[in-house]
Parts: structure tokens; C-alpha cells; sequence
């Protein structure tokens, strides 16, 4: 059976989830290192990575219009049409 990519990213992330859960029960005396991450630091490094990786595909989606456009005014010089082009087959 193929998987597709959500699926597959959704049961990458309830593995994580349950990973840190079960090292939060086994470990508890030694999650103290842990207190160093707050809510509020990890909601803004999620706004900060969102941001940057909307501005990459942004980028990327500007330039592949502006290439498609190019390739548009090419696309629309005259041309011959096929009935005045010579019979040969290609091999």
C-alpha cells in the first residue's frame, strides 16, 4: 500500500508526540534541562520559520511566473502551421 505524504506526516508527528511523553513519564527526574523552553519562545521561533518559509516560496513562485511570462511572449511569435510543414516521418 503507498502512503501518501500527509499521512506520513501525521504519523511522524504522533510518534514524536508519544516519544515525548514516554521519555516525560521514564525520565521525570531529568527533564529539569527542559525548563529552558517556554510557550512563548517556541510560538515565536513557529511565526519566525512560517514567515521565512513563505517568504522563500513566495520568492520562488514570483520568479517561476516571471519565467512562464517570458517564455509566453516566445510562445506567441508567428509560426507555420503544420499544414505547410513537409511530410517526412522521423525516425
Amino acid at each position: 500500500m503507498q502512503n501518501c505524504r500527509s499521512c506520513l506526516i501525521i504519523r511522524y508527528f504522533l510518534i514524536a508526540v508519544l516519544f515525548i511523553i514516554l521519555i516525560g513519564l521514564v525520565f521525570t527526574d531529568k527533564t529539569h534541562y527542559l525548563a529552558i523552553i517556554k510557550p512563548d519562545y517556541l510560538a515565536y521561533l513557529i511565526l519566525i520559520l512560517g514567515a521565512f518559509i513563505f517568504i522563500i516560496k513566495l520568492y520562488k513562485y514570483l520568479r517561476k511566473l516571471s519565467i512562464s511570462d517570458k517564455s509566453n511572449k516566445i510562445g506567441n511569435s508567428s509560426r507555420k502551421s503544420s499544414k505547410s510543414m513537409s511530410s517526412k516521418k522521423i525516425n
